[in-house]
């Protein structure tokens, strides 16, 4: 009896060797179908924000011809010099756009002063409107922004002489890319 046990042993090893190699062989051919996808995915997109088209709008108690907005040669700075200011509430208004000339959609983070020539009594207002009003401007969008420069008229301090001569300034853009508005697609499969 002892060597019919050992048969049937080896018949029991030989079946399961048997399964076990199928299931591999069932195991590899599954794993193994598979969809190879080759190629080339490209980001050419253009990210610049620049200024165009600046006037100064109307001036009050200040030089008129000497008061001037102008774009710097890579339109990223607007240079502002408001000559001459007489009395407090003295000024002028200045208009600009701010033109997406990129194929990104950007988000205006801040138009900020930089190298502001004046004390505290000088007032600029009006550079936060793009932000709370227009904060995206798609791509070949132009955003109008229209913004003061003034003696601050409820100041009780004199300017100084050079102060009162010209108030100047460059204004910069901050932006960042909007990514508000998504792609979404329809996946689909069709048999041909």
């Amino acid at each position: 009896m002892k060597g019919s046990t050992k048969k049937s042993n080896k018949k029991y090893l030989i079946i399961l060797l048997i399964v076990f190699l199928l299931a591999l062989a069932i195991g590899y051919a599954a794993f193994t179908d598979t969809l190879n996808i080759t190629g080339t995915a490209n980001a050419n997109g253009t990210f610049d924000l620049e200024f165009q088209n600046a006037t100064v709008d109307s001036t009050v108690g200040c030089d008129a011809e000497g008061t001037k907005a102008t774009i710097s040669a890579d339109k990223n700075t607007l240079n502002v010099v408001v000559k001459d200011l007489a009395y407090p509430g003295a000024g002028a208004q200045i208009s600009v756009d701010i033109a997406n000339v990129g194929t990104i959609p950007a988000k205006v983070l801040s138009v900020t002063p930089k190298n502001v020539t004046g004390s505290d009594n000088i007032k600029i207002s009006g550079l936060d409107a793009i932000t709370t009003t227009h904060p995206s401007i798609d791509a070949n969008g132009v955003c109008h922004l229209t913004f003061t420069v003034e003696w601050d008229k409820d100041s009780t301090a004199n300017l100084t002489e050079e102060e009162k001569a010209g108030i100047s300034f460059g204004l910069e853009i901050e932006y960042t890319q909007d990514t508000s508005t998504m792609f979404e697609g329809t996946p689909a499969h069709k048999d041909a």
